[in-house]
């Protein structure tokens, strides 16, 4: 009799659809850009996707010349500093005579000079002039440097201790300064490509049957458009790094207390990645998402997920902490930012102004947004005085940024109760992690006053350099992309979101070699410098 009732029950459940762990995903289209033929070939589309990255980077890199207009001599000046075992003390330091000569003859005026003004100067690059002349005219450039302070000196460690490190195997290696320089450029894309595998590494520990998102999220990554891996900057480490710590908070959520250490490896890394810029403080609030999470799926006795829990915590404190208390006794302040403050001659605004600044009117909002974002795509290189952009991409990416991040909170919020519980912790960080940057950025506008300075300035005093906040770019992708077939699902039985997606990604390729495409006649970049280096 029981085995009657059981055979009728299986027969029963194999007649009701099985219930999934997730909102029911409509079925890809079969053919060539299906899910199918996604998960096949995903390994091979994995290293095209990362090899296509690393050389687009490494041909950038190359490409502009050295001395962007981001600061690119600081972060070289305090590379070297660190190389050669010297740590900030209470003064900036300033440029000697060495490096001051350097910046003046390998500095390129084509980032901030119109073109017509250079050909009317009639510039060519220093060794196309003889001696003498050569020396007159950098002269004045020169002494612009000497003795500059560089006020990126006492600023997060970690990126010019790894540089560091990295300048001096170029030093035993015998190569000349300029090429240095740009040995240390050629650091990015081995960092991009560390980027492009834990995306995917993520993205399918979360999503293990969506190929989509796979190969979606590392695709969009590889082609982004931000220039700051193009030159030398300690934000250059903010996006792979905080990639590898996310990673690790899902394997931590996903073992559920068998393992310790993925838990305390990602609290450790959440601190090392403060230490390469402040604004990957927005870390620590994914990491709390993971600690409930993971505090929830606990398998241990509750003494030992206590005591592990805290381990993570104090790991996740620990070095920062250090950095802080350094900082303080040796600069007076914990951020180590006071003397930056005073070089660029911003002051504090008394506490009663802060809520007259235009970032609480709807056109300061506007202007804080749209820029925040364009600059979080495309950065901030200038080339002849005018920033690289194109209009028509610009208001592409803010567009379509906008409708993904609506739709991706929106489904999100809808589908709370049907998605898994390591798909919704995930999502919570995504949205926290790009909601908590944006408001990193305006918090950090509110309380300056800029005076003469020319970005932020008083007309403009907002911080809308999208580099600073790089650290999510690997939680805006997932976003975007999800967002992405979201939005496509209605049109599957028309369009698949691999092609769209595909399109999009050439649209973006084809817009960077557009914008773009003027500094490879540089004669100051790498390839120009080393053909003349090779004829002498």
């Amino acid at each position: 009799m029981r085995r009657k009732l059981a055979n009728k029950r299986a027969k029963a459940s194999q007649k009701r659809p099985h219930k999934q762990d997730g909102p029911i995903q409509p079925s890809a289209p079969a053919g060539p850009g299906s899910e199918q033929f996604l998960r096949v070939h995903s390994k091979r589309i994995l290293v095209l996707l990362c090899a296509y990255a690393g050389l687009r980077i490494w041909i950038f890199a190359a490409a502009f010349p050295i001395f962007n207009n981001i600061d690119e001599q600081s972060h070289l000046a305090a590379i070297e500093m660190y190389g050669h075992g010297q740590w900030p003390g209470r003064e900036l330091p300033r440029l000697d005579q060495r490096l001051a000569r350097f910046f003046a003859l390998y500095g390129s005026p084509e980032y901030l000079i119109p073109a017509d003004r250079l050909t009317a100067y009639g510039w060519v690059p220093f060794y196309q002039l003889p001696g003498e002349v050569s020396a007159t005219r950098t002269y004045r450039t020169y002494l612009h440097f000497l003795n500059q302070p560089n006020y990126e000196a006492q600023s997060t460690p970690l990126y010019y201790l790894l540089g560091g490190a990295w300048y001096r195997v170029g030093e035993a290696l015998g190569m000349p300064e300029w090429e240095l320089a740009y040995w240390i450029r050629f650091l990015n894309p081995v960092a991009y490509v560390l980027l492009i595998w834990a995306s995917y590494r993520f993205v399918r520990t979360v999503y293990p049957e969506r190929a989509f998102l796979w190969l979606g999220v590392p695709g969009l990554l590889a082609v982004f458009p931000q220039d700051v891996y193009f030159g030398l900057s300690r934000d250059v480490l903010s996006a792979p790094m905080s990639a590898i710590a996310l990673l690790l908070m899902v394997r931590a959520e996903e073992d559920g207390g068998r393992k310790s250490w993925p838990l305390v490896a990602s609290a450790l890394l959440v601190g090392l990645t403060f230490l390469v810029n402040v604004s990957n403080c927005v870390l620590y609030g994914a990491f709390a998402v993971t600690l409930w999470f993971w505090s929830r799926r606990s398998l241990g006795a509750r003494l030992n997920a206590i005591a592990t829990g805290t381990g993570a915590v104090l790991a996740s404190i620990a070095l920062p902490l250090i950095w802080m208390l350094r900082n303080h006794a040796v600069f007076g302040d914990f951020t180590g930012s006071r003397a930056k403050i005073e070089v660029l001659s911003w002051t504090i605004k008394p506490a009663s102004q802060i809520f007259h600044h235009p970032l609480f009117s709807f056109g300061g909002l506007f202007y804080f947004l749209s820029h925040l974002w364009e600059e979080f795509w495309r950065g901030e290189y200038f080339w002849h005085s005018a920033p690289m952009r194109w209009p028509v991409a610009d208001w592409f990416y803010l567009i379509s940024s906008a409708l993904t991040v609506i739709v991706f909170a929106t489904c999100f919020i809808r589908g709370w109760k049907c998605s898994v519980p390591k798909e919704r912790m995930v999502e919570i960080q995504a949205l926290l992690v790009v909601v908590a940057s944006g408001l990193f950025m305006a918090a950090i506008s509110l309380p300056f006053d800029f005076h003469k300075c020319p970005n932020p300035s008083q007309e403009h005093p907002f911080f809308v350099s999208g580099r600073i906040i790089s650290g999510a770019l690997l939680p805006f992708a997932l976003i975007y992309v999800k967002g992405l077939g979201l939005l496509l699902a209605p049109f599957r039985k028309w369009v698949s979101p691999v092609t769209i997606l595909a399109c999009l990604m050439l649209f973006i390729t084809a817009t960077e070699l557009q914008v773009r495409g003027g500094v490879f006649s540089s004669p100051n970049n790498f390839f120009a410098l080393r053909n003349w280096r090779q004829e002498h």
